[in-house]
């Protein structure tokens, strides 16, 4: 399990499993206190009351535990808060503050060698407590990422089991997984011997924060805002100029983010998390730490399953929030650009196919059109610059299908290049490029 270099190469997309069990409604309670055994070195051993397992559909509370892909939602536990460099059985635990959320994902589970991930996942057992509810596991399943890790020149295997959980009510709450085994494990790198390994995280959950609506009150930076027309939350930043010149016009960017920052807030978006895969800061982020940029630029929160941001679920409410930006802020009209990252370059692609006529350009970086096939309006985009990205490591979306996308639209006299980042998986480190920014401006439907 000591394998940072693998772990943060992990990206993982794919088709969610939606489970057809009916929900059944369990009344919170408040998890026992943990008390330590008494040999050296063993883990906290959690008090378990008798209580039913917990499948896909059923409720703790107000909160419900679906069968989804963990990896791609904002993480609750995450291998990366733990110190695997431990290599004898213990406990560990992390404490984390955070408001409500709509989704988040349990992502637990477990890495090895290829080779050997089989026998050694069959010598383990697992256990998974929320709030001192035991989840059913075996009616979960798992996702698998298979990857060349080339530090170590292994064929890797992840394993993630599927469990997220909607709806993370305000309160304390407790999530606990164990992984225990008769034997010595190895995985690869070290060798674990036999006994119990304990993962804990303690959570405290803090109302979700009010956001205030929009006003054409110049506030220049970053800020938090709803919309109450869209029913969506959102980040929005104001140049140091910014309304100066009352008669000045300026260009707006519309930033889509990954998959990890769906069903979370706007604090999330712009803080300090991070999905390992990327090899740089999101829009927001970089914004956040002082990037000065001459655009207004807009930063939804979106939610739902996968391809959320090609659907006309998120198409359309965020269609609904640019008209009420523009009526509120002073927008060149010819100057509207969108771009995002991982699920939002696929968003990217898509809403530009659905509205080619809006924007003045377009940067999708790890972008796809879902299933990874040209569509038939490709030719649609046929007047809107792009410029797109591609990791050489994205291992889930290859290489060739955001090549296909560019190459169908060049083909009917579009105007579109494609730059690989060899060893990028998402290559997010083009926000902090001033390229970009520089082509970006140079774009105007006038």
């Amino acid at each position: 399990m000591n394998k940072p270099v693998c772990l943060t190469s992990i990206l993982l997309l794919v088709v969610i499993l939606t489970a057809c069990a009916t929900p059944t409604h369990i009344p919170p309670t408040n998890a026992p206190t943990p008390t330590q055994a008494s040999p050296a070195n063993a883990p906290t051993q959690t008090l378990i009351s008798a209580k039913s397992l917990i499948a896909p559909g059923d409720k703790i509370g107000e909160m419900t535990i679906e069968r989804e892909a963990s990896i791609h939602y904002y993480r609750l536990i995450d291998a990366f808060d733990f110190d695997w460099s431990i290599v004898e059985p213990h406990s560990q635990t992390v404490e984390r503050t955070l408001p409500e959320l709509s989704a988040a994902g349990v992502n637990v589970g477990w890495g090895a060698e290829k080779a050997t991930f089989e026998s050694n996942w069959e010598a383990m057992s697992w256990e998974l407590y929320i709030d001192d509810y035991p989840i059913a596991l075996d009616q979960f399943g798992w996702e698998d990422i298979n990857f060349f890790d080339p530090e170590s020149a292994k064929e890797v295997t992840y394993r993630t089991w599927n469990v997220i959980l909607k709806n993370l009510s305000a309160g304390q709450h407790t999530i606990r997984y164990s992984i225990s085994q008769e034997v010595p494990v190895n995985d690869g790198w070290t060798t674990y011997p036999p006994g119990k390994y304990e993962y804990i995280a303690d959570l405290t959950v803090t109302e979700k924060p009010t956001y205030p609506t929009v006003s054409s009150v110049a506030n220049p930076g970053q800020h938090a805002f709803t919309s109450q027309k869209a029913n969506l939350d959102f980040l929005l930043y104001l140049p140091d100029d910014y309304g100066k010149d009352p008669e000045t016009k300026w260009p707006l960017m519309i930033y889509l983010h990954d998959a990890e920052w769906r069903g979370t807030t706007p604090e999330i978006l712009r803080g300090e998390f991070n999905p390992p895969y990327m090899s740089g800061d999101s829009l927001p982020k970089e914004l956040e730490k002082g990037k000065d940029l001459p655009f207004i630029v807009l930063s939804p929160v979106g939610n739902g399953g996968w391809d959320f941001w090609s659907k006309d679920e998120m198409i359309t409410p965020l269609f609904t929030l640019l008209e009420e930006i523009r009526s509120e802020y002073s927008v060149d009209a010819n100057r509207i650009y969108l771009t995002g990252d991982g699920m939002g370059g696929n968003g990217v692609w898509a809403m530009g196919l659905q509205h080619p006529e809006y924007f003045a350009a377009l940067a999708p970086l790890g972008g796809y059109i879902y299933p990874f096939e040209v569509p038939e309006n490709i030719c649609d985009l046929k007047e809107v610059p792009v410029w797109a990205f591609h990791g050489g490591n994205d291992f889930m979306v290859p290489v060739e299908v955001e090549q296909k996308l560019v190459d169908a639209l060049n083909a009917c006299g579009g105007n579109a290049q494609f730059t690989v980042k060899p060893d990028a998986v998402v290559p997010s480190e083009e926000y902090s490029n001033p390229e970009l920014y520089e082509w970006f401006l140079s774009q105007s439907k006038e």
